[in-house]
């Protein structure tokens, strides 16, 4: 083990007295060596061991040692982003930020990052050009979020609306970037917004994960109930394939249910209904199926089992209730919505529901068409369809061929 293996491992461990130690070291000495092993160790760390760390090399840095901070502004580490840039801002005048702004036009990628996220800590306007470019213009998504926060703090309104204006690309990416860029401004004023790009996008799941980021679900569903459900079914559908199971936190998974089923014992909402059924069927495959489970942490796997305690523990008559309202989603006003029910129909088998699937093969929407003829066989109904009335109202040749496979 090197030295500075040595430093790092003192300084993760529970010896107050030898991690401040270390601290001092590579603070005192502009340690980059023991830094980097610092950075790359971290994914692999605790995040009461990140705390802590992050709280002894607080500590070690003064008035006398804080310019060695840039020193570890060579090597980006998110984990650490904040004692190297909230300590630097303790110390700011008119140099250092005037140093700050030169590394944010001509630094590193990782000088660049940590200086965008030190203008949102010193909202000088002065380097809001460079960071409108880089939040709008660049793959680095670190960079991107943290130039981007930097301008909410400053409350550059142009770029605000430049990014507004960006929602409405007809490129998937293009506003995937444009809500990311909304969320890290932090104007909750832009929800709305955020909902329609939502249900407009093909990355529907993606834009959903991020909402919450800007106001809590919990919040949400109590206040823009039939987009925020909408948001929740996108985000039910995307865990553990599109976005990360430890974002149940983040999303405040457990209280988010646990309000909806009591909300929907006294106001009985189809699309709740539909919702619940959703975090009913995911969080059992999630609690059965250790292929989704197996590289989480333990926190992470008690939360999910939790949440389907929460689920399971309702009676019979409850989940019964929620089949049955479930079907009046059928006859909403949203495609979305329609195609969330009739998911949940073909998932949990629910035959009960054949002839409000049969009812939806008047519609115009060929994938709703697609969708209620893919639910029927499912639910073992199929026979009851007439496959050249549905075929007369497709246009897409692959739309028609799906059709000629389900009635196979």
């Amino acid at each position: 083990m090197t030295n500075n293996e040595q430093l790092v491992k003192e300084l993760t461990a529970k010896d107050e007295q030898k991690a401040a130690a270390a601290a001092e070291i590579i603070i005192n000495n502009a340690n980059i060596e023991a830094f980097q092993i610092l950075a790359d160790k971290s994914e692999f760390l605790f995040d009461f061991v990140i705390n802590n760390v992050n709280k002894r090399l607080q500590k070690a840095i003064n008035e006398n040692n804080y310019k060695n901070l840039f020193e570890f502004m060579k090597v980006y580490a998110p984990d650490f982003e904040d004692t190297i840039i909230g300590s630097l801002a303790k110390f700011a005048d008119e140099d250092l930020t005037d140093k700050m702004l030169e590394l944010l036009e001509n630094g590193t990628e990782s000088e660049k990052t940590y200086c965008a996220k030190y203008f949102s800590y010193i909202p000088d306007t002065i380097s809001a050009d460079v960071l409108t470019e880089y939040a709008l213009n660049n793959d680095n998504e670190a960079m991107a979020f943290n130039a981007a926060k930097a301008l909410g703090a400053m409350q550059i309104d142009s770029a605000y609306q430049k990014a507004l204006e960006l929602l409405e690309s007809d490129d998937d990416f293009t506003v995937l970037k444009a809500v990311k860029f909304l969320v890290a401004y932090e104007n909750k004023n832009a929800i709305d917004a955020l909902f329609k790009a939502m249900e407009k996008s093909s990355m529907t799941e993606n834009i959903a994960g991020e909402i919450p980021y800007l106001e809590s679900l919990l919040t949400l569903v109590q206040t823009k109930k039939e987009p925020a459900l909408t948001c929740l079914g996108y985000i039910l559908s995307g865990l553990g394939e599109i976005l990360p199971l430890g974002q149940i936190f983040n999303f405040e998974m457990y209280d988010v249910l646990s309000y909806l089923i009591s909300d929907n014992q006294q106001n009985k909402n189809p699309q709740t209904s539909v919702v619940l059924l959703s975090a009913l069927s995911k969080f059992e495959t999630l609690a059965n199926n250790d292929e989704y489970t197996f590289d989480e942490d333990k926190s992470t796997k008690q939360e999910i089992a939790e949440i389907f305690n929460l689920l399971k523990k309702q009676q019979e008559y409850f989940w019964n209730a929620q089949k049955k309202l479930a079907l009046q989603e059928l006859t909403a006003d949203k495609p979305s919505r329609i195609s969330g029910a009739l998911h949940i129909i073909s998932e949990l088998k629910i035959s009960e529901a054949k002839d409000a699937v049969l009812n939806i093969l008047n519609t115009e929407n060929e994938i709703i068409l697609c969708e209620a003829a893919a639910t029927l066989k499912q639910i073992g109904a199929l026979q009851d369809a007439d496959k050249n009335f549905i075929l007369s109202k497709i246009k897409d040749e692959n739309k028609k061929a799906l059709i000629e496979s389900l009635f196979l």
